[in-house]
């Protein structure tokens, strides 16, 4: 099946059914959507800004990383899964938006770097202050996060 015929048969899916016809549906779903974007950028915010050095000095990184990272991958499936229904809604709008395919690849790439580099770079982080690396991928993250996030916002502007 090509990928056309996925976001159809998204569309054509009970979820699909359910997001279109329901009058309050896409409003709650946006609304759990956007409670899980403020928790997982509260994350990603409070990891990276560690990463930078401006925030929590005398705590370990680390620890910091591991504080955190349940509730942003709780966050993330949230968004993910609320993202599917929100794209059940409108997945022939989104089919062709140029914005949910950069949301799309950067989404990915966001993922992909946090699991990896960013990982790394907070086992590099003793305390104090950190070294250039730790600081690059704080910055590089918090870009693709936050590219994620315009993104998202720009499929409904456009």
């Amino acid at each position: 099946m090509s990928l056309h015929g996925w976001f159809i048969a998204l569309a054509r899916s009970p979820l699909g059914h359910a997001m279109q016809t329901s009058r309050w549906g896409f409003a709650v779903v946006e609304m759990v959507h956007l409670l899980g974007l403020a928790l997982l950028g509260g994350s990603v915010l409070i990891v990276d800004l560690r990463l930078l050095g401006v925030i929590l000095k005398g705590e370990s990184a680390i620890a910091i990383g591991r504080g955190v990272s349940r509730l942003l991958l709780c966050s993330l499936t949230v968004m993910v899964l609320s993202g599917i229904a929100l794209l059940s809604e409108e997945a022939g709008k989104c089919y062709y938006s140029p914005a949910f395919r950069c949301k799309m690849a950067l989404l990915a790439a966001a993922i992909a770097f946090y699991f990896t580099l960013h990982r790394q770079a907070l086992l590099r982080v003793q305390s104090g202050t950190p070294t250039l690396w730790p600081r690059i991928a704080a910055v590089v993250s918090l870009l693709l996060w936050l590219g994620v996030g315009v993104a998202g916002r720009a499929i409904g502007l456009l």
